[in-house]
């Protein structure tokens, strides 16, 4: 544990120190070119007594607003996505500093221009400090460096799947030094031991474990939990719990107080609040509008002319999907099949016979999708959420799966998280719906603009790069 605070503060001194150099070269960079622009020439000196002042309120303004931001906190389980946000936001809060101080001071700091283009090469440098720093410490902790002994004790019907997990991605940097589970025979090549508190205390201590991950609703009785929470506090060992179903609606409880009695509720998901939910409308509609005049302009004509040649007419395709609130919507799509009374009831397959010539084409490139934009411009789908199923398919997987309705809370959308991690595609096994799901209820959980933008930008180099799960 003390290691891992020391670590902590290396790279935050770090990326302190870098953000330092950074603030103060640009500062007195940005100046000296607005005073030049005045037809005045300053030396450093003389542009640090002048300004001093704004360098240090800028200084501890960006560093103010680092602590509700997080930038400084890079952990092995953040992704470039969240690392880029937080900086986002961190650049775009710090520029109402900016603007106020260069606005209210007497003497010229920075115009407006100059303003905008000092805080862009400030989040560029910033950022990509921080992806190095994050892509170093992936590969250092590939080779070995930088671990966290861990262990499992108990077993549910998630354990084995993310310690597979854990194994894969070496990234994170997790040991596995075995798993403790209930009344077997200890066997130390598969480190599988029998569970006994005194010889998981000597355990810990003697191979200086630093993550317990114990998993719910296993074979100990729940006796033994509270007994192995009281051991981790006593050796400082951190805890974490594996839950027996990835859909258990208490994951998302909030601990709330009525003065000092603890209460837990619902959390709310962010797109519960209006200007969320209004932010993401405009964006819907402004985005819609760009593709349908710029690309539908000169594209629909070329594709229509095409289906027409290859399978004749039609050449759209409405089929009835499930929407907001289990709400029934008529999908469009270019028509990529032959006509057929299976179409609304049987899903696509690989090397599905009823696929015309062109149809493969579209659906690798997911332009058969395009016609969705009047979807999203009538309200019925969004740019980025859940993709929509057909009827038949929703009514089984909600009664198959737990929480599968929850992809109702928000808009389906043309494209989704769970695409653009590979999850799309034939459906074969529990296991291929398991990971949509995933995906989706993270999706809503942790929904923000920058995710749908990052989603959209990933969403364009798999359609231009044809996307392999699709057929």
């Amino acid at each position: 544990m003390i290691q891992h605070i020391r670590y902590s503060k290396n790279i935050f001194l770090i990326l302190q120190l870098l953000d330092l150099v950074f603030f103060i070269s640009f500062f007195l960079l940005f100046l000296k070119y607005q005073y030049l622009q005045n037809g005045e020439v300053r030396t450093i000196e003389q542009l640090i007594k002048l300004h001093y002042k704004a360098l240090i309120l800028f200084i501890f303004s960006w560093c103010f607003i680092s602590i509700n931001t997080n930038i400084y906190k890079i952990s092995r389980l953040d992704s470039l996505y969240s690392i880029l946000k937080n900086n986002l936001y961190q650049t775009l809060l710090f520029s109402i500093v900016v603007f106020a101080v260069s606005g209210f001071k007497t003497s010229d700091l920075f115009s407006p221009k100059l303003s905008i283009i000092y805080l862009a090469i400030l989040f560029f440098f910033t950022s990509l400090t921080r992806i190095f720093l994050f892509i170093l410490l992936k590969i250092y902790r590939s080779f070995g460096g930088n671990i966290r002994k861990v262990i499992f004790i108990d077993e549910n019907s998630n354990t084995q799947s993310f310690i597979n997990l854990l194994s894969k991605r070496k990234d994170y940097g997790f040991v596995n030094f075995g798993i403790f589970l209930f009344d077997i025979k200890s066997d130390l090549r598969q480190k599988r031991y029998n569970f006994d508190l005194n010889d998981l205390k000597c355990f810990l201590l003697e191979e200086s474990i630093q993550i317990i991950f114990f998993s719910l609703n296993g074979k100990l009785l729940e006796s033994i939990q509270d007994e192995v929470v009281l051991l981790s506090q006593k050796c400082h060992i951190d805890i974490r719990f594996i839950p027996n179903t990835l859909y258990d609606p208490f994951n998302n409880l909030k601990l709330k107080y009525y003065d000092t009695f603890p209460i837990l509720t619902f959390d709310n998901f962010p797109l519960d609040k209006i200007w969320n939910r209004i932010l993401k409308r405009i964006f819907d509609i402004v985005f819609s509008l760009f593709i349908i005049v710029f690309v539908f302009s000169w594209l629909f004509p070329i594709i229509i002319i095409i289906i027409l040649i290859d399978s004749g007419k039609p050449i759209f395709y409405l089929q009835k999907r499930v929407g907001l609130y289990g709400k029934i919507f008529y999908c469009y799509k270019f028509r990529t099949m032959k006509k057929s009374k299976e179409n609304d009831i049987k899903a696509t397959v690989k090397g599905d016979s009823r696929i015309t010539r062109i149809g493969k084409i579209l659906r690798k490139t997911s332009l058969d999708e395009l016609p969705q934009f009047f979807n999203v411009l009538f309200g019925n789908m969004s740019v980025v959420g859940p993709r929509p199923h057909m009827v038949l398919q929703d009514e089984y997987y909600s009664e198959e799966m737990r929480r599968y309705t929850l992809r109702h809370y928000v808009k389906p959308g043309i494209t989704g998280l769970a695409q653009i991690k590979g999850f799309r595609g034939q459906i074969s096994s529990k296991e291929d719906i398991q990971k949509r799901i995933i995906s989706d209820i993270y999706y809503i959980k942790n929904w923000s603009f920058i995710l749908d933008i990052f989603i959209i930008i990933r969403t364009f180099f798999k359609t231009v790069g044809g996307d392999k799960k699709a057929f």
